[in-house]
């Protein structure tokens, strides 16, 4: 006997009726099934959802017929589509606001600058703006960059650049670790470990691993140790080694 399977709604593959918007005030936008007069989504696109929503709450729009009810429709669907509108012109804004926070966060970490160094370029930008294209001033005030942010953004692309080691270290099919100890003002040795990689596809990647703080004596088992733990996190130790 076959298993009894659940009807799911989303299987059924239901198609809006246009004269619903006449009849009940509800207009689809992209996936959505929208009642006009309040904004509200309807769950299920099923006429008896529609028509119980549309007559428990506005039983008084039957009164208008006619022309006046077209054009009252019409204006409910200009406002709904100016509203949908604004929304995804502000959405656009803060995806740009937001690249351009980490491109400048990025240009601060290489550049080696202090990190409340983001408030300046803000106010550089911003006075630039004011005498060249005023109509841009509103757009760079919602850029985030003070020294948290800052600080955060540099942290993401950090962990972003580590994911992306990780993923073409997987791929690794030989390789090889360069290690170079120094020490500078601080009286703690630092130890640099890089890596050279090649892919079945004869992609050569060479990137730094990461940097470790040795304290003590920097003997060659505790060069080792160091190499292996940094090493780790990229699962190199675990294949020819």
């Amino acid at each position: 006997m076959a298993a009894n399977r659940k009807r799911k709604v989303d299987n059924e593959n239901r198609q809006f009726n246009d004269d619903l918007t006449v009849q009940y005030c509800f207009v689809q936008q992209q996936t959505n099934v929208i009642c006009m007069l309040c904004h509200s989504t309807a769950a299920v696109a099923k006429v008896s959802n529609i028509k119980r929503h549309y007559e428990t709450k506005y039983r008084d729009f039957n009164n208008l017929i006619g022309d006046k009810r077209t054009a009252r429709i019409g204006s409910l669907r200009h406002s709904l589509n100016c509203q949908q509108n604004i929304f995804s012109k502000q959405s656009a804004e803060f995806s740009a606001a937001c690249e351009v926070s980490y491109e400048i966060s990025l240009m601060i970490s290489k550049s080696g600058r202090p990190f409340p160094d983001g408030d300046f370029v803000k106010q550089c930008m911003i006075t630039a703006s004011e005498k060249l294209c005023p109509e841009a001033v509103r757009k760079l005030q919602k850029v985030a960059l003070k020294r948290m942010t800052v600080q955060r953004r540099i942290s993401h692309l950090s962990a972003d650049v580590t994911r992306q080691l990780a993923d073409k270290a997987s791929n690794f099919v030989y390789f090889s670790l360069d290690a170079d100890e120094t020490t500078d003002i601080i009286p703690t040795a630092q130890l640099l470990v890089f890596v050279r990689g090649v892919s079945s596809s004869f992609d050569i990647t060479e990137e730094l691993i990461g940097m470790g703080f040795m304290k003590g004596q920097t003997t060659a088992s505790a060069l080792f140790e160091e190499t292996m733990r940094l090493c780790s996190s990229f699962h190199l130790i675990s294949r020819n080694w």
